[in-house]
């Protein structure tokens, strides 16, 4: 199990998708930082809630973790690795715990990057502008465990929607217009519902407090049971899908 583990471990660090993913957060999250910093007006951003949204902005990372997780495996389909791959290790259930394994690592470290890069960028921005912080350690502190988490769970989501969707472009697709779009309409117009969705579920872990979300407990118990609802469907779909 372990060498497995490495195996997929390697095959993300080797990659240069991993390396466009990388780039692509680090890009996106300057553009929100730097956008919410300095075009808010000081008043605004002096409201601890705005400043919770100014350096909760890493909560962003959990989408490229899902992108990393889902090319875990379906590229493993789009250029024929994934017959190599059960041959060296016929035991799927062993297989897809070990991409599980790999998709909640490269997670939790795009959520430290990602996190890490909004603090900082977040600090500086609030300090060069002579605002007080207003955050508390507790506030951070959950902002911080909640980003990570959630980032873990979503390379873990990504994986088991990579199973469940094999065409790459279709699970790409799907994900970027459900966390996007249609969570968002979903959240909009039936706020009782969407605050059940996973985007909302991890806004709420790291104490967003927008209206309907749920608190910070029960929205980590939400998006856990959507990790594991997701990770369930796809190895019970891996297990039967021939591959040829």
């Amino acid at each position: 199990m372990i060498s497995q583990i490495r195996a997929e471990l390697l095959k993300i660090r080797s990659t240069r998708t991993t390396l466009g993913l990388l780039l692509g957060l680090i890009g996106l999250v300057l553009l929100f930082s730097l956008l919410t910093g300095l075009l808010s007006s000081a008043a605004l951003l002096s409201v601890k809630e705005n400043q919770l949204t100014l350096v909760g902005d890493g909560t962003i990372a959990g989408v490229f973790s899902a992108l990393a997780g889902i090319m875990l495996v379906t590229s493993e389909y789009r250029f024929g690795t994934i017959r190599p791959t059960f041959l060296f290790n016929p035991n799927r259930d062993r297989v897809f715990g070990s991409k599980i394994v790999a998709g909640a690592i490269a997670g939790f470290l795009f959520g430290v990057v990602g996190e890490g890069l909004v603090l900082l960028v977040g600090t500086i921005i609030l300090s060069a502008r002579s605002i007080p912080f207003a955050l508390s350690g507790g506030d951070l502190a959950l902002l911080l465990v909640g980003t990570l988490i959630g980032s873990a769970l979503w390379g873990v989501i990504g994986v088991g929607l990579g199973a469940i969707i094999p065409n790459q472009v279709g699970a790409v697709i799907i994900l970027l217009a459900w966390g996007f779009v249609a969570e968002n309409i979903i959240f909009g117009l039936l706020p009782s519902v969407g605050r059940y969705m996973p985007v909302h579920a991890q806004n709420a872990m790291i104490g967003l407090a927008s209206a309907h979300l749920l608190g910070a407990g029960p929205g980590a118990a939400v998006l856990v049971a959507w990790t594991v609802v997701l990770g369930a469907a796809g190895l019970f779909l891996l297990r039967r899908r021939d591959v040829s």
